[in-house]
């Protein structure tokens, strides 16, 4: 799989038999209109803004963290923000090079950058956790 769809995220559930709540869907959907991440704050704003039955922030937080256990979305947690993984069937570390004046985020990983992190953690004595994304701080070409 490249670039995975809404709707084979949609199915990947199905087939393994995760519940999709209308709720779930719906956040999904919202996050993966925007290039850029998103805050909860904002999705929860931009999903309640023509609804008549509102959804709270507490919902939105847990349905995010829904996905991301599940691999399909990435929290970059220096600025507590979201975005649809790319690439979620990948057996490599994720490494989300944002730009911290734009907020573009470039999806890489760790072979595509030559590096290994199982390596270099074994050299410490540590096991390295591959179930998350490592975050980059960049400046893009259009910001520099």
């Amino acid at each position: 799989m490249k670039k995975i769809s809404i709707e084979n995220i949609l199915n990947h559930c199905l087939k393994n038999k995760k519940v999709l709540t209308p709720s779930r869907t719906l956040i999904l959907k919202a996050l993966a209109k925007h290039k850029k991440p998103q805050s909860a704050y904002s999705l929860r704003n931009e999903i309640n803004k023509n609804r008549k039955i509102l959804i709270n922030i507490s919902t939105i937080y847990r349905v995010l963290d829904f996905w991301i256990k599940l691999g399909f979305i990435h929290k970059i947690a220096s600025i507590n923000k979201y975005l649809i993984c790319l690439r979620p069937d990948g057996k490599h570390v994720h490494m989300l090079n944002y730009c911290t004046k734009c907020e573009k985020v470039i999806e890489s990983c760790s072979e595509k950058m030559n590096l290994d992190f199982e390596k270099s953690t074994a050299r410490l004595d540590l096991a390295f956790n591959k179930n998350k994304a490592i975050e980059i701080p960049v400046i893009c070409p259009s910001c520099s």
